[in-house]
C-alpha cells in the first residue's frame, strides 16, 4: 500500500473539520428558562389548588400540552442518528425526578385548603423543587 503523506496543518484542518461536523451534530441542550417555566407552572398549580383556585386543572393541562409540543419539537430538530453509534450505558435512574411528585404530594394534602400563605408557600416550593430537579438532569446528560 502506498501512503499519502498529508502536512501537519493539512491534518490539523481535517481534524478540526471533523469536530466542527461532531459539535453541530450533538443535540444543543435545553434553555434553562424553559426548565423555569415548567417549575412555575407547577408551582402555580399547586398553589391553586390549595388556594381553592376553581379552573387550577386548566393550567395543568396547558401544562400537558406543552410539554408534548416542546417534546415533539425537541425531537424534530435532532439531528438524524447514524446507525453506527458505539453502544452506550443506559441513563442511570433519577431519583429525585422519581420523588419530586411524591414531595408534592403531601403539600397539597397537609396544607389546609384555602390557606392562602400556605398555597403561596407550596406554590413557590413545588416550583423549587421542580425546576432544579429538571436543570439538575439536563446537566446530567
Amino acid at each position: 500500500m502506498a501512503s499519502n503523506s498529508i502536512s501537519q496543518e493539512e491534518a490539523r484542518a481535517a481534524l478540526e473539520q471533523i469536530d466542527g461536523i461532531e459539535q453541530d451534530a450533538r443535540k444543543p441542550p435545553t434553555p434553562t428558562w424553559v426548565y423555569a417555566v415548567f417549575g412555575t407552572s407547577l408551582g402555580v398549580t399547586v398553589g391553586g389548588t390549595i388556594i381553592g383556585w376553581t379552573y387550577w386543572w386548566v393550567l395543568f393541562v396547558l401544562i400537558f400540552i406543552a410539554s408534548i409540543a416542546y417534546a415533539v419539537w425537541d425531537n424534530n430538530r435532532n439531528v438524524r442518528p447514524s446507525m453506527k453509534q458505539p453502544i452506550q450505558e443506559d441513563p442511570k435512574t433519577n431519583w429525585a425526578a422519581a420523588l419530586a411528585p411524591a414531595l408534592v404530594m403531601p403539600l397539597i394534602w397537609f396544607v389546609p385548603e384555602g390557606s392562602v400563605v400556605g398555597g403561596v408557600i407550596a406554590g413557590v416550593v413545588t416550583a423549587i423543587l421542580f425546576t432544579a430537579v429538571m436543570v439538575y438532569e439536563s446537566k446530567r446528560r
